[in-house]
């Protein structure tokens, strides 16, 4: 694509599509039609189901509060959905964090 023309919504729906049923992958494909990957996937995920668009954004942060007198050395970290974990001391980094995510992801 030259890079004086952007295509709109819809070219861009009519590309996302054209992929769709030429049996290329997308890599040829967007070499053929001289659009970068990254573009094409960007927009293929704008053009997701409606539904999806209109998700709620994902908060920027979880709540975590201090321990309790009950339980020292553990923190306990409050998520939506009044889900709560407590880490206690040594806990898994990457685990935690990997919980946290798949967590956070179920609506």
């Amino acid at each position: 694509m030259e890079k004086s023309h952007r295509p709109g919504v819809e070219e861009w729906r009519s590309i996302i599509n054209g992929q769709l049923t030429s049996g290329l992958t997308v890599s040829a494909y967007c070499l053929e039609r001289g659009i970068t990957q990254g573009s094409f996937y960007t927009w293929k995920r704008r053009l997701r189901s409606p539904a999806k668009r209109n998700r709620p954004p994902k908060p920027a942060f979880v709540e975590v509060t201090p321990p309790s007198a009950k339980v020292a050395g553990t923190i306990e970290i409050c998520l939506r959905g009044e889900r709560c974990l407590l880490a206690r001391r040594g806990f898994d980094r990457e685990l935690l964090i990997e919980l946290i995510r798949a967590l956070e992801s179920i609506a």
